[in-house]
């Protein structure tokens, strides 16, 4: 859960910071963008021994269970599925396949829900690399993405209309957040409602 929903704590830390301008640069990451239908993930030319695999998908190969693709309860109920592009070693094993992001070999992960029309939307990208590359990648992303909405030691946030984009790090390793926010209400809005307090 810690992976798809906003800090609300950091963002409120940050709340007395200077906002700098929005950035008018697409925020765009990797071999996927949010928005895209995820059949374009799943049939773009990938590497003969790579495969997007997700969660509910009906044939995941043996294994698949300890993929870590499975999402909490609320989430599931609101339909929507975690996805990650492997290799697969020829021995049966799988591995998240790395890309690179600022030099630095990253692990990706993709979020997707049904839109409206019935199509499965990748509505969230998140990143993570080891923590010593916090500097290194916030400067890179600066360059790609424009100047930030936000900016801490550890913690740097991008908008351009529907997209937002996150970085933080901790102790975990440095964590990148990628995604529609019209999207990421439609999922808010699908996940079962807590019953009112009397």
């Amino acid at each position: 859960m810690r992976s798809i929903l906003i800090l609300a704590a950091v963002l409120t830390a940050l709340a007395s910071l200077p906002a700098l301008a929005q950035s008018n640069r697409p925020l765009e990451i990797a071999q996927a963008q949010i928005g895209m239908r995820l059949n374009q993930l799943r049939f773009a030319p990938l590497p003969a021994n790579a495969k997007l695999i997700c969660g509910k998908d009906p044939d995941k190969p043996m294994g698949a269970e300890h993929l870590h693709l499975a999402v909490p309860g609320a989430m599931a109920g609101a339909g929507v599925d975690r996805c990650a592009i492997y290799l697969d070693d020829g021995k049966g094993g799988l591995t998240i396949r790395p890309t690179m992001l600022a030099g630095v070999p990253t692990e990706f992960w993709f979020m997707a829900i049904e839109d409206e029309g019935g199509s499965q939307r990748i509505f969230q990208i998140v990143a993570r690399q080891p923590k010593e590359n916090f500097d290194k990648t916030a400067a890179f992303l600066m360059e790609r993405w424009g100047n930030p909405l936000l900016k801490a030691p550890y913690f740097v946030r991008w908008l351009n209309g529907t997209s937002e984009g996150q970085m933080k790090a901790d102790d975990e390793g440095v964590m990148i957040f990628l995604f529609d926010t019209k999207l990421f209400e439609l999922m808010e809005s699908r996940m079962p409602k807590g019953k009112p307090k009397k």
